[in-house]
């Protein structure tokens, strides 16, 4: 199903290439009425420039709901997008990792994370967690640099 703006929209530019001989009145009528059937019929792909020129091109005038349907169902019989024959086969779902493939990935990552530390810094140098200060090493530090310690609670 379109949406009703997409075929209103298609339907004013289909009205402006082939509604030389009506009146404004009937023009609204025919777009406030062909709206909502056009779009149950066809999907938003089949309302576009292409298919503008191919029914228009079909018309003398405004033509009526029926010429209509003609035109845009032969049109979009040959263009629309093709379906593929067969559904893709599902994908295969996989089990949740053992404990010893979850070891062995811990394994490899720490072997990938030594290799590309630096080597430089003999491996027994290296420290094993994260650093940090303490705040009197901190404190310490900042005045030792001559640097005015924040004020942090």
């Amino acid at each position: 199903m379109a949406d009703h703006v997409v075929v209103r929209r298609w339907l004013v530019d289909l009205g402006k290439l082939t509604a030389a001989r009506s009146s404004h009145d009937e023009a609204a009528d025919f777009i406030d009425m062909g709206t909502p059937m056009l779009a149950m019929r066809f999907p938003n792909e089949a309302f576009n420039a292409v298919s503008l020129e191919a029914v228009a091109s079909e018309c003398k005038y405004l033509p009526t709901y029926g010429e209509l349907v003609s035109h845009l169902r032969d049109w979009w019989r040959h263009h629309r997008p093709s379906q593929p024959a067969i559904a893709s086969p599902p994908i295969p779902q996989r089990e949740p990792p053992t404990e010893d493939e979850i070891a062995y990935v811990h394994q490899r990552v720490s072997e990938m994370v030594t290799a590309l530390r630096s080597s430089i810094q003999p491996l027994a140098d290296r420290p094993s967690g994260s650093r940090y200060l303490s705040r009197e090493q901190l404190g310490r530090a900042y005045r030792e640099a001559g640097i005015v310690a924040p004020n942090v609670p």
